[in-house]
């Protein structure tokens, strides 16, 4: 039985994801330009030839494998914490992994690492290694309050003279 732990730190809105989901195709007569993940991918991928993974979002994650190929895989749904946590684990005892098998959001706790929200995986697509560059870069951090300025202080008990009153 296989059992691995995948990591990498990064976070994407989810208007750069909505942009990131289509890869460009060559346009032929009558075929849309843009080919959408929906219909193809990869329903399984060998679990020797992956070198490392990528964890782009609660919903994105890249699987680098030998080769120089490079499969992103689509969360059907939000995978609550897989970005902030940064590392993942899954089970398998066929040697693949496959959509719709289960990953498990890994956390830190007291006694070591513990499994927590489970996600399915969606079809694997491969994408170039521009492409895989590019979703990296476009990443967006998180916002950074900037805390207001202070007003100035007033004395207290202190009442503001009038100048229009006489003495």
């Amino acid at each position: 039985m296989y059992k691995q732990i995948g990591k990498l730190s990064g976070l994407l809105s989810g208007t750069v994801v909505a942009l990131c989901v289509m890869t460009p195709a060559v346009a032929q007569d009558n075929e849309p330009a843009v080919k959408e993940y929906d219909t193809d991918g990869e329903s399984c991928i060998d679990l020797r030839s992956v070198r490392r993974t990528e964890i782009i979002d609660d919903r994105n994650i890249l699987f680098h494998m030998r080769g120089k190929k490079v499969y992103h895989n689509i969360l059907p749904h939000q995978c609550g914490g897989l970005a902030r946590e940064n590392r993942f684990s899954y089970t398998t005892s066929i040697g693949r992994l496959c959509s719709l098998d289960m990953i498990h959001v890994l956390y830190t706790d007291p006694f070591g690492l513990r499994e927590g929200n489970a996600c399915s995986l969606g079809k694997f697509h491969e994408i170039s290694r521009e492409d895989a560059a590019a979703m990296k870069e476009t990443q967006i951090n998180e916002p950074v309050a900037n805390p207001l300025p202070m007003p100035e202080p007033e004395e207290v008990g202190v009442e503001a003279e009038d100048p229009e009153e006489p003495e």
